[in-house]
Formats: structure tokens, C-alpha cells, sequence
């Protein structure tokens, strides 16, 4: 998958996950949020879902996981 196409399926994900959490605290179902919190919990679903893609491809070039990056510079 190109990088622009990742970027927009894991901001597509991402955005999907945040605004199922707003609808949610707005339900009174969930925690309330504050709007750094809801950007934050954006970010996690959006660096999940490319770091998951790339475990499942086996591409860990540009992995955040700090194991892989460490058997990098020790391998």
C-alpha cells in the first residue's frame, strides 16, 4: 500500500473510532473527554492502525514499537 493510501485509511480509521467515542459521551456511556484527550485518543487509533498494517505486511521500516527498533541497531 502507498503511504498516501495508508495515511488516509488510518486517518479514515481513526476519525471513525474518535467520533464513535464523541457519540458515546454524548450518551453519558463513556467517560467525558476533554478535546486534547479526544485528539490524543485520534492519534492512538491513527498510529495503531498503521502499525498494524505494517506487523501484518511484516514492513517494520517504519515501526514505532521500541522492540523492533531496538533489534534494528542490535541486528
Amino acid at each position: 500500500m502507498y503511504d498516501d493510501e495508508l495515511h488516509a485509511k488510518a486517518s479514515d480509521y481513526a476519525s471513525n473510532r474518535k467520533n464513535a467515542y464523541l457519540a458515546q459521551m454524548q450518551l453519558g456511556k463513556v467517560k467525558k473527554k476533554s478535546q486534547d484527550e479526544l485528539n490524543w485518543i485520534w492519534v492512538a487509533h491513527y498510529e495503531g492502525y498503521k502499525e498494524g498494517y505494517w506487523a501484518a505486511t511484516g514492513d517494520d521500516r517504519f515501526t514505532t514499537d521500541p522492540a523492533k527498533r531496538k533489534e534494528k541497531n542490535n541486528g
